[in-house]
């Protein structure tokens, strides 16, 4: 671990025992905004948004090894707010944008954490994909677009200034980046089980847009659900340990019979096969994060490995902790509930756990 990523990773825990309490986010999920304003100003502060942008575009350059290591951190104590979706897809929308003109005119306000942009990928539930893309963009004279149609599952898109959107266009998959405010634009939020989450939908009634407003093709979606999956691999690993090492405690101290219970078989064995999987994970998780900093080859079957390993691997610590604790894992007041939620939305982000593996199966295969 460089000095650089230490001092990232002793910045953000700091950061989440001032801020971010078990205590403190329950509160905050109770809230429409899901983030308490001065805990999120916090976040801001630090100036993470600017971690994996390139030096020679206002950034730290550091990568998605730099940035994982922060979301890492966030994600062991569930942190709520806009973070994830505006460092792994905001950001980056207008980073590896071909639009100079919108990169200078957003990126700098973004990086800052004073404006901030959601992306709009999925029609459906589905990863989004070229050819299923359901909003369109409608030829109007002059070179204009009407942009037509509704978008699903956004991520924290309630209190985005700018969205970006991918839509079908006469040309080919497009997207465009949209005030929230713009005429014809709608945003609803979508109400979910895991409170430390933010989702919307993203309706468009003729919504007019220029050739000023495209950030890019096709090419620039793969990129951003490259991002955002390490980002999220990244916010699951961080999950998964908390949870392990809740578990692990809770053996070590729990007694049945005078004994911990972690002497018994019946709770090693389930344990050990976890540690397996959870390091498995872990590996998947910090090569994708290499391969998309250094444009792999393979980075598209890394990622997608990566997001299906950790957030299966999120999954399964929590189901293994919550046999291991009995009764009280099902109560309110302990916060095992919490992380199984977030798992299980995690594992619906941004396509479905079907979608990834496939890309693994197609890879391998050469399809």
């Amino acid at each position: 671990m460089s000095d650089e990523i230490r001092m990232l990773r002793d910045s953000a825990a700091t950061l989440v025992a001032n801020h971010f309490s078990s205590d403190s986010v329950r509160r905050m999920t109770a809230t429409d905004a899901g983030i308490d304003p001065a805990a999120g100003r916090a976040v801001l502060e630090q100036g993470w948004l600017g971690i994996a942008v390139p030096e020679a575009l206002g950034g730290a350059g550091l990568g998605h090894g730099a940035l994982g290591a922060v979301l890492e951190v966030l994600g062991r104590s569930f942190v709520p707010g806009p973070f994830w979706s505006a460092a792994t897809l905001g950001v980056p929308a207008l980073v590896h944008t071909a639009n100079a003109a919108r990169r200078e005119q957003w990126l700098p306000d973004l990086v800052a954490g004073t404006r901030r942009v959601t992306v709009a990928l999925q029609d459906g539930s589905g990863l989004p994909a070229p050819g299923a893309l359901a909003a369109v963009a409608e030829p109007l004279s002059g070179g204009r677009r009407a942009l037509r149609g509704i978008k699903r599952f956004v991520p924290d898109l309630i209190g985005a200034d700018g969205i970006a959107v991918a839509v079908a266009d006469p040309d080919g998959p497009t997207v465009f980046l949209i005030e929230a405010d713009r005429p014809g634009v709608r945003l609803d939020p979508n109400p979910l089980t895991d409170g430390t989450s933010r989702l919307g939908t993203l309706s468009l009634d003729d919504v007019e847009v220029t050739a000023a407003d495209r950030l890019g093709d096709w090419s620039l979606v793969e990129r951003l659900l490259l991002s955002a999956n390490v980002g999220l691999a990244a916010l699951a690993t961080g999950g998964f340990d908390a949870v392990f090492e809740q578990v692990v405690g809770y053996a070590k101290e729990r007694q049945q019979f005078g004994v911990p219970i972690g002497t018994f078989q019946a709770v090693q064995h389930p344990l050990a096969d976890l540690f397996g999987e959870l390091e498995s994970a872990r590996s998947a998780y910090l090569y994708a994060a290499w391969a998309v900093d250094h444009e792999a080859d393979d980075r598209r079957r890394a990622v997608a490995l990566a997001r299906l390993a950790t957030t299966r691997a999120y999954q399964r610590a929590t189901t293994v902790s919550l046999q291991a604790h009995g009764g009280i894992a099902f109560t309110w007041e302990y916060d095992l509930h919490l992380h199984l939620k977030r798992a299980l939305h995690f594992g619906w982000t941004l396509g479905q756990e079907d979608d990834y593996a496939e890309i693994i199966a197609r890879d391998g295969l050469d399809l």
